[in-house]
């Protein structure tokens, strides 16, 4: 267990020697403590830890008079943490971060597990305790991490850092949560970028196929994973991902009965004219239509899943194929889809998936370059970025991420965001201050469908997806053939230098380049195994 201590404190009211609280001591209790903290109620701290953790706190008090029933909020901004349960859509949700304990004398407590940065104690009037240390008990993985980046460009390095620590926060007990304060589920579709950011940073990790199986276990057919069913189509892509790169063919041969079972639900919720028939109908956030909405939102998020359903479709061939088996079945389906009429008009999102898919048109990437940041998305920021890539656009992503990632750095994160719009940040106080008069609580004042307010979780694990444009496309390392092979064709986007490190089960692939005064990029391979074959 680690355990850190505030770094300052934020607000206080009623406690005398508060700063005791910052001095590094001996997190042992004893009967005769000289340098204390006491709170005489009414009185209230709030302590800030400098970044987004994962765990609970631990409290050591000397002594405690009155009432000793103390109140606890932890919260990932300041205002989260200064507020009443139901303000701006506050939660006990999934985890509790507003509590109430009793402090006992010569005491020392760990309570609390969620995701935080900031804890708040108040003291009720009649109250009076003497605490000696309050740190944060982090519960955050910690496996060496052997892929890394690193550029000329200090913003884009501060993005891969704290996305790598985004996607570390998030590994839990064998699995990918969903978020360390919210929704710790396995969320098939925020597989995705979880596993291909894991990819970067570690090679393949046992929570993939963790996570797959429970998905499958707890989704019996004719369910849809998630109750979603293009969580079920995300499914199959994440296998594919999975075999492609670990060749587990034991694994995928186990799931082939339920990857037969659901092309059957596809083939059925698909007619002649390739327009789909789900009952439910979900790509991400932002381009959820809901009923009574706009009719241009609906036909683009059906797009989505006409577009989606064929790259699931294509990986479950790949699948089928290696393992020995037809899946025409696949390719049938999907020249089907291709009859239908849907396409995207408003979301990048929409447009990122249909390039994805084959449908790679001049207005896709005026619609996935236009407004810069505008319309970016954290689940999908991979897909989005890569598109812009397809269309060799290389300089325009590198500027987009920079602007959206960027956007949130600018506003205290030191983890990424389940969502953000950059319009978000306009006239905006950081998560680490009180909105001044007439100021936007960007915590508290934004978000939207699930995470409204408060309830927004500001560590969620695809956001990370990040990390995978920029190990892929940026420095250009891509594990092929079960990782035989690694191909290295990088596309600056605008920066001069990069180095990186893409961990493979061999051992590290360690590569740079630079470019150079005449703009060639010149490429190095500093280290490989002997087992990979490199691709120029």
């Amino acid at each position: 267990m680690k355990y850190i201590y505030p770094e300052k404190i934020s607000l206080s009211e009623g406690v005398k020697n508060a700063g005791a609280l910052l001095d590094r001591k001996t997190l042992q209790i004893g009967l005769s403590e000289q340098n204390t903290a006491v709170l005489t109620g009414p009185a209230f701290i709030v302590l800030d830890f400098g970044r987004e953790l994962s765990g609970g706190v631990r409290i050591l008090t000397h002594c405690a008079e009155g009432i000793r029933r103390v109140r606890l909020r932890f919260g990932e901004s300041l205002t989260e943490t200064c507020a009443e349960l139901g303000e701006k859509n506050a939660t006990n949700d999934h985890a509790l971060r507003d509590m109430e304990a009793e402090l006992p004398d010569y005491s020392d407590m760990t309570l609390g597990g969620t995701g935080f940065r900031f804890i708040r104690m108040d003291v009720p009037e009649g109250g009076r305790v003497e605490i000696k240390a309050i740190v944060a008990v982090f519960d955050g993985d910690e496996r060496e991490q052997p892929g890394c980046f690193e550029c000329d460009d200090p913003l884009v390095n501060e993005i891969w850092n704290t996305a790598a620590y985004t996607l570390r926060l998030c590994l839990k007990n064998g699995y990918f949560w969903d978020g360390i304060k919210r929704d710790r589920l396995v969320w098939v579709g925020d597989l995705y970028p979880e596993i291909k950011a894991a990819l970067c940073l570690y090679g393949p990790v046992p929570e993939t196929e963790n996570s797959l199986r429970l998905a499958c276990e707890q989704t019996p057919l004719p369910e849809w994973m998630d109750g979603i069913p293009m969580y079920s189509m995300w499914w199959l892509i994440v296998l594919r991902e999975s075999f492609r790169l670990n060749g587990n063919r034991a694994f995928a041969e186990e799931y082939l009965p339920y990857i037969e079972g659901l092309l059957s639900q596809f083939e059925e919720a698909v007619d002649e004219n390739g327009a789909t028939h789900f009952a439910y109908n979900f790509i991400d956030w932002p381009t959820h239509y809901e009923p009574g909405g706009k009719e241009a939102k609906r036909r683009d998020e059906l797009a989505g899943v006409n577009y989606l359903l064929r790259v699931a479709l294509k990986a479950a061939e790949e699948i089928l194929r290696a393992l020995g088996r037809d899946g025409s079945r696949c390719a049938l389906l999907a020249e089907r889809l291709s009859k239908s009429d849907c396409r995207a008009h408003t979301y990048k999102q929409i447009a990122a998936l249909g390039v994805w898919a084959g449908e790679k048109t001049e207005e896709y990437r005026s619609l996935l370059l236009s407004g810069g940041a505008t319309g970016m998305s954290t689940f999908m920021s991979y897909e989005i970025l890569s598109a812009c890539a397809a269309y060799g656009e290389y300089d325009a992503a590198m500027k987009m991420l920079k602007e959206y990632y960027g956007g949130m750095l600018a506003l205290g994160a030191t983890t990424f965001w389940e969502d953000f719009a950059p319009k978000w940040a306009e006239n905006a106080a950081s998560v680490d201050e009180l909105p001044r008069p007439g100021q936007k609580d960007v915590h508290g004042d934004c978000g939207a469908f699930c995470y409204k307010g408060f309830r927004h979780s500001l560590c969620h694990g695809w956001a990370s997806g990040v990390i995978a444009y920029l190990s892929e496309t940026v420095l250009g390392l891509v594990p092929e053939r079960e990782y035989a092979a690694v191909r290295f064709q990088p596309h600056p986007g605008g920066l001069k230098y990069a180095k990186g490190v893409l961990p493979t089960p061999f051992g590290p692939v360690e590569a740079e380049w630079r470019v150079t005064e005449n703009g060639a990029v010149e490429k190095r391979i500093l280290k490989k195994p002997l087992e990979i074959e490199i691709i120029w």
